[in-house]
This record gives structure tokens, C-alpha cells and sequence, in this order.
């Protein structure tokens, strides 16, 4: 699949210290990705993380818990509304611009574009 863009980006799936509900946030840099653990407040309990200073060494620190961590790969398919094929490289010759529905994860249905797996080989064979 093709990287669009140079910067990395993660999804990050947090777990709630307080009240145990699970959160995702996506499209982090990872300076945000180290920080939100500390700082982000719970959407569901709005508990806040506290890493303050200890008064006895048996205390925990109170932040969210990291579930999961991965790489996006920015990868947007695109088709318009009365095909079955979609794009997913924006060098495509019939890469909807106007009209289209537009998805970040892979389609479960449809057929992706033979042009666009094209120009993602050539792009991989340039990379390498």
C-alpha cells in the first residue's frame, strides 16, 4: 500500500484508569502520543491523569493505560457514489475529486482500481 506524506502518524487506544472505558485517539504525531496518557481527560468519566508528586512510595501514579499503539498508513480510498471501484492513489487518472465517498481503512466491498495498484508498484519499486 502506498504512504501518502512523510510524517508518521499513530492511533492510540487508551484504557481509562478510573472508570475502565477504552478510547481512541488517531492521527498523532508521537510527541502527542507520549503526552496524552498524562494529560487527555477520560471522554466517558472525565477523569483527569495525575502524576503529581508521591507522598508515599506505594502510591500509583493515576494515568490512562496504553491498550494499543500502530502506524497509520494514511492511505485514503475514494470512489464516486455510482461505482464499485475504489482509488486509493491520488495519481490516478479517474481519482474522484468532486462527488465521492471517502474512506481511511480499507473497503470490504468493491474492487480496488488496477491504474492505482500500478502507480503504488512503481512508487514501491522507486523506493527501494
Amino acid at each position: 500500500m502506498p504512504v501518502l506524506g512523510n510524517r508518521k502518524t499513530w492511533t492510540l487506544v487508551l484504557r481509562c484508569y478510573a472508570c475502565d472505558g477504552k478510547f481512541t485517539q488517531r492521527h498523532l504525531t508521537f510527541d502527542k502520543v507520549s503526552a496524552l496518557p498524562l494529560i487527555l481527560p477520560c471522554p466517558y468519566c472525565s477523569a483527569r491523569p495525575y502524576v503529581g508528586q508521591r507522598t508515599s512510595s506505594n502510591e500509583r501514579f493515576e494515568i490512562h493505560h496504553v491498550v494499543d499503539l500502530e502506524d497509520e498508513t494514511e492511505t485514503y480510498y475514494r470512489k464516486t457514489r455510482d461505482s464499485e471501484t475504489w482509488h486509493f492513489a491520488a495519481g490516478c487518472s479517474h481519482w474522484p475529486s468532486d462527488d465521492f465517498i471517502e474512506l481511511d481503512g480499507h473497503p470490504i466491498r468493491g474492487e480496488l482500481c488496477n491504474e492505482c495498484w500500478a502507480l503504488a508498484n512503481d512508487s514501491a519499486k522507486g523506493d527501494a
